[in-house]
């Protein structure tokens, strides 16, 4: 009897430990979801909507924040001010100065920030009930660029109002946001290039998944943005169209460039030691004609690089020698020759094609018929200025509209990035 009860004990045990690795081992492979908030920035203005998506984070314990999330930008830049008005209080908890006023960066829109690289925990929340509960964060500090200072070359009132957003208390990005969470996968280098600021994504890993995230964007206004951090296996297969991504190197300033010795690569990311990937994250075929089958009226461009740029609300085609846009496809075309710019005809149709890299999947092939409404079906064809961003050119930025129609995975374990249809 006692052997007998001995072994229904030892099997009870076992029950019990193997549920409990069960319930552990589930929990660990859990995703990290986080709710995005869809945001027309022109609302109330009178002008046509503008959309940007936002993402609730908290810096070292400090109360969450709505910032824009952004695929197209390097790093994770925060808005900051030792003054905060008596009715807002201090969001930035706990952090340390790694070095000062050693980050700058400059963005299409004219937006130029100059910041602190400073440690500190990242927490990503979602909204419950009257305020926040955290889904995920970071293991240990990561690097965050703590905005000192903010410049508009063409736009004063854009600095002034800047600073008297602070001043009261209100986001002091597009009215909205406290600053810009970049997930593009290369760093914002210090000028000694010791150090850089990186997107946070790739350094929240959760354990036993791919290290990399999923955004889900879906039809405007019909569907709810989630952004999912870590990436299980079952839903790793149900992107059967994916494509590799493109290495990029310091010197190349996160365009596409093999890393070598005349272009060392960026360090990997300090947290999760994952590589880096350029802001034109892959390569398609473009082209665009009237019509729905070819006559001969239209033009094609091979491995052209991709930017899937969330923060950028325009589709821009940015031209120089080898992509250009011929000006009997636009509607307005400014310049007296080639590259001309200028917005799109209606009812050009675009299409953008590559061929899958999973076996029996497949291949990107999609296409959208031209039209005036950003977001949607606007595509503008332009070349790069004086204007601060990127001073490289050649490439497609899809803009939100791409994610309109297809759940994007970066997956940045492998150099992959995903697309899956959504429902419309």
């Amino acid at each position: 009897m006692a052997d007998n009860a001995n072994s229904k004990n030892l099997c009870s045990l076992l029950i019990v430990s193997a549920g409990l690795l069960a319930a552990q081992v589930a929990q660990a492979d859990a995703p990290c979801v986080v709710p995005l908030k869809l945001i027309d920035i022109n609302a109330g203005s009178g002008k046509p909507p503008e959309y940007k998506l936002g993402i609730h984070v908290g810096l070292g314990g400090g109360a969450p924040q709505l910032y824009e999330f952004d695929t197209g930008g390097p790093g994770f830049w925060a808005a900051y001010t030792p003054t905060p008005p008596k009715n807002k209080e201090q969001w930035w908890g706990n952090y340390e100065t790694v070095q000062t006023d050693a980050l700058s960066i400059a963005y299409t829109s004219g937006n130029e920030y100059t910041a602190n690289l400073v440690d500190t925990m990242v927490a990503l929340y979602r909204p419950q009930g009257s305020g926040f509960a955290k889904q995920c964060e970071s293991a240990a500090p990561v690097g965050v660029a703590q905005i000192t200072a903010f410049a508009d070359k063409k736009k004063p009132k854009k600095v002034k109002a800047w600073y008297k957003a602070l001043a009261t208390g209100k986001p002091p990005l597009f009215g909205h946001f406290y600053g810009d969470f970049g997930a593009a996968l290369f760093p914002i280098m210090t000028a000694d290039k010791s150090a850089g600021v990186y997107s946070v994504l790739p350094q929240l890993p959760q354990t036993g998944l791919t290290n990399g995230f999923i955004v889900h964007v879906g039809p405007l206004g019909k569907s709810k943005p989630t952004l999912t951090i870590g990436i299980a296996d079952e839903e790793l297969a149900t992107f059967t169209t994916q494509l590799p991504m493109n290495p990029t190197c310091v010197d190349a300033g996160g365009a596409p460039e093999a890393p070598s010795s005349a272009c060392p690569p960026y360090p990997n990311f300090p947290v999760g030691d994952m590589p880096t990937w350029s802001e034109q994250i892959t390569y398609a075929n473009l082209s665009w004609e009237y019509g729905k089958s070819s006559d001969g009226n239209g033009q094609a461009f091979s491995n052209v690089g991709l930017t899937l740029d969330t923060g950028a609300p325009a589709t821009t085609i940015w031209q120089n020698d080898d992509l250009y846009v011929d000006s009997r496809f636009l509607r307005n075309p400014e310049g007296s020759t080639v590259p001309y710019t200028g917005d799109f005809k209606p009812k050009v149709r675009l299409t953008i094609s590559a061929a899958t890299m999973v076996p029996g999947g497949h291949d990107l092939d999609f296409y959208l018929l031209t039209g005036q409404k950003a977001t949607v079906n606007q595509v503008s064809a332009s070349v790069r200025g004086n204007d601060g961003g990127p001073t490289w050119s050649g490439y497609m930025n899809t803009g939100l509209m791409l994610y309109t129609y297809y759940d994007v995975m970066f997956d940045v374990e492998h150099g992959v990035v995903g697309f899956r249809p959504v429902k419309r």
